[in-house]
């Protein structure tokens, strides 16, 4: 069986009996988030797991459905991932990536068929439950997440396939049972089993084949997860001709952002005790996704990983496609070129405008302690160990500080210039003899 019934279990008696004076303590709230948890969680994965027993009646062929040359976007939280993975998910000829009604409400063939049937109906009736549902996500979901665009029609993390097994970093968003550090999830290579390996990796393997089939095998399959920054081996191993995207950005500027993120989650689902919980367990969990996939990439075949600074993402979004498709010999269509110049060019309007400032005494860090932390990392991709930079404003004092040089030397010139001319008429001067 894949479900991990132990962890769940565990977790619950946890939640109920082991809770007080936690970050998970029972309150009000928290009651309240459990209830709604165990009414619809059963209710779904028990609509998921009959939808999978149908697949192998009656769609058993998926089993054979092949995997060639998966691409998989990794990198901690707020690291550009879920950006570059959308910007790539456009390219809807060559690629094919799970929505989040796939991975969380219809992760199974015959459900995906099921769906489709009843948005067909709904559009032949005028589309008002699909509007309304969108209503309802924007004003009650949406609205209240600014740090992502949560997406229901559009690519989201696979993450949420492993929800269905409870074998993922997912369930910590709900219960951030950490007494014992960081979840072994999140540095699954290094510290779960070959067999727990295996049984996580099997049913992921089965999904994506699922997807596949549903789609088509003339695409690329295109994955992004941050949390999958710790299982890159685990990806080489289950598909041996994976392509994977690492995303790396400068710790000052993503280590308080994620902070900030998992924050949010959890004042969501549960009543914290401080306003940043679990400090020292993040930056453990970051560490290791910084450092485990650039040593095990390090070892991989250069043709089959790219490694993208956030930095050059976001500065210029459309060249950084170019660059992807260009390592892994991709076919760029005309059509999709046209519709990545237009969508960057929003992108970066957008870009413009957001600006996120995060206490970091608040979280009882300094932007020295980080530096320090990420020693490793700020030196091998040389991060300024300052107030971090956008790009644009580098520019800027970059040609700012070439008009200051060029100025100096100019006045340096003129003053020389000066020099001599005083020297000049003081030698024609006649001298007075002395009395």
């Amino acid at each position: 069986m894949f479900f991990n019934f132990k962890l769940f279990f565990q977790q619950q008696f946890k939640a109920l009996f082991k809770s007080e004076g936690t970050h998970f303590r029972l309150t009000g709230k928290r009651i309240g988030v459990l209830l709604v948890f165990y009414v619809l969680f059963p209710l779904v994965e028990l609509a998921n797991w009959i939808g999978f027993l149908l697949d192998d009646l009656f769609f058993f062929e998926y089993r054979k459905q092949r995997v060639n040359h998966p691409v998989f976007v990794v990198g901690n939280y707020r690291s550009g991932t879920t950006f570059l993975h959308r910007l790539l998910a456009m390219d809807k000829r060559s690629f094919t990536a799970m929505a989040g009604w796939e991975i969380f409400i219809a992760p199974s063939i015959i459900q995906r068929k099921i769906m489709r049937g009843l948005l067909a109906v709904d559009r032949a009736l005028g589309g008002h439950a699909l509007a309304l549902f969108d209503r309802f996500w924007q004003k009650n979901v949406q609205d209240q997440v600014s740090f992502h665009q949560l997406g229901v029609t559009e690519p989201e993390e696979d993450e949420g396939i492993l929800a269905h097994i409870y074998s993922g970093v997912i369930p910590w968003n709900m219960f951030p049972v950490m007494e014992d550090g960081v979840p072994e999830y999140a540095t699954f290579d290094s510290s779960l089993s070959e067999r727990e390996k295996q049984r996580v990796m099997t049913f992921y393997r089965r999904c994506v084949q699922r997807h596949m089939y549903s789609h088509g095998e003339s695409k690329y399959y295109l994955s992004k997860s941050p949390s999958f920054s710790g299982k890159v081996d685990a990806l080489y191993k289950t598909f041996p001709d994976a392509k994977i995207i690492y995303l790396i950005r400068n710790p000052l500027e993503m280590v308080p952002s994620q902070v900030s993120m998992w924050a949010f989650k959890w004042n969501v689902t549960c009543s914290p005790l401080d306003s940043y919980p679990y400090e020292d367990e993040l930056l453990e969990m970051i560490k290791y996704w910084y450092q485990h996939p650039l040593e095990r990439l390090a070892e991989a075949p250069e043709e089959s990983y790219l490694i993208v600074r956030f930095d050059d993402l976001v500065a210029d979004p459309e060249a950084t496609v170019r660059r992807v498709y260009a390592h892994f010999g991709f076919e760029m269509s005309r059509r999709y070129e046209n519709r990545l110049m237009r969508h960057t060019r929003r992108a970066e309007k957008r870009a413009k405008k957001r600006k996120s400032k995060y206490p970091l005494e608040e979280m009882g860090l300094t932007e020295r302690e980080i530096a320090v932390y990420f020693d490793d990392v700020m030196r091998k991709f040389k991060f300024s160990s300052g107030e971090p930079q956008r790009p644009r404003v580098r520019r800027k004092l970059q040609r700012r500080e070439k008009r200051t040089t060029r100025h100096a030397i100019k006045e340096e010139r003129r003053e020389m210039k000066r020099r001599v001319r005083r020297s000049r008429r003081a030698m024609k001067r006649p001298v007075k003899d002395s009395v």
